[in-house]
């Protein structure tokens, strides 16, 4: 028996459920660039490896400095093909019931092979980036850049794990069986044993430290929710949200002598201000010239990024742009995202 179609309009618009569900904060632009990156390329890489065309523009859409996946696109795109109706399913409902039957022959191969070949998370970043402290701009950058760049090959796998994780969990909920909010492993290990690596937590942002960093933000974090039981754990969920947060704690750093470098050169008026530039903006920090624009372009993001820090936030799923949770400046439950249950 099939499941009932959804109406239309219950459908969500926008979601960012499965990525980075829950509690957050507007990201800076840099971060939002960034992890725009981790998507795009993570969801192209998962749809490849399922046999799945590729959305021919890019599925994303920024609503208050947080990312989404843009329901619409994805739907067109995907519910033609066999497969395809399960696969968006997960992407922009992953705590929902999945359809009946789940998953057509052709996709579960694909899936069953991927389950075999992901192993442990293996986020990337092992080794730091080690400064001299005498590189010029254009090092910083190219550093900055290469380093990225190489974390994408981690990330697409986290994201397939997550997408597959997804897929799984509706299945069951789709034969009758439970399937509650869970944590990743690492999550689960920091929550139940006090112990895990700490690079793999923090906000999705550049500008925020991880939690290696500021070892106290993962205490505070454990302390809040110590009232609270500790879900089960899956081991392949949360998986993109740690691996794309890894990569950010290894180019930080570099980020930031960057940032300080452009100050010190009088590209900036502050340091913390190039975490209001896009990606593509940022390459102007290695620039040996002012642009005349980058100033007042890093002053208006800021005050945006401001500004958004003082109204609603708007929830996982939206399906429509008025859905949001009032705030009043800072949430406290920002800083326990990372420990928080996934759908």
């Amino acid at each position: 028996m099939r499941a009932l179609e959804l109406p239309s309009e219950s459908r969500p618009i926008y979601s960012r459920a499965l990525l980075t569900p829950g509690p957050l904060p507007p990201l800076s632009h840099l971060g939002l660039s960034l992890l725009r990156a981790s998507v795009e390329t993570g969801l192209r890489y998962s749809l490849y490896h399922l046999g799945l065309p590729a959305p021919e523009t890019s599925p994303v859409e920024a609503v208050r400095l947080r990312l989404y996946l843009d329901a619409r696109q994805l739907r067109a795109r995907l519910t033609p093909v066999p497969g395809g109706a399960a696969v968006v399913g997960a992407l922009l409902e992953p705590g929902a019931v999945g359809p009946r039957p789940a998953v057509p022959i052709e996709l579960e191969a694909a899936l069953s092979f991927h389950r075999l070949r992901l192993g442990p998370s293996r986020p990337p970043g092992r080794r730091p980036v080690e400064l001299r402290g005498d590189e010029t701009p254009e090092d910083l950058w190219r550093t900055f850049t290469d380093r990225f760049d190489k974390s994408l090959g981690a990330i697409q796998d986290a994201f397939l794990a997550d997408l597959i994780a997804a897929i799984d969990r509706r299945a069951l909920r789709a034969g009758g069986e439970e399937a509650p909010p869970v944590l990743s492993e690492s999550a689960w290990s920091l929550r139940s044993q006090g112990k895990g690596d700490l690079r793999r937590f923090g906000l999705p942002d550049p500008q925020a430290p991880s939690w290696s960093e500021e070892p106290a933000l993962a205490e505070a974090a454990r302390r809040a929710l110590e009232p609270y039981p500790v879900p089960g754990r899956d081991r392949h969920r949360g998986r993109f949200r740690e691996a794309h947060r890894a990569a950010l704690t290894q180019v930080a750093p570099v980020y930031r002598a960057l940032a300080r470098a452009a100050a010190d050169r009088g590209l900036l008026h502050d340091p913390e201000d190039a975490f209001f530039l896009s990606l593509e903006a940022a390459e102007h920090l290695a620039s040996p010239h002012r642009p005349a624009w980058l100033t007042g372009a890093a002053r208006e993001n800021r005050a945006e990024h401001e500004r958004f820090l003082q109204i609603a936030e708007p929830l996982d799923l939206l399906h429509d742009q008025q859905e949001e949770v009032p705030v009043e400046g800072e949430r406290p439950e920002w800083g326990w995202t990372p420990l928080l249950p996934l759908p």
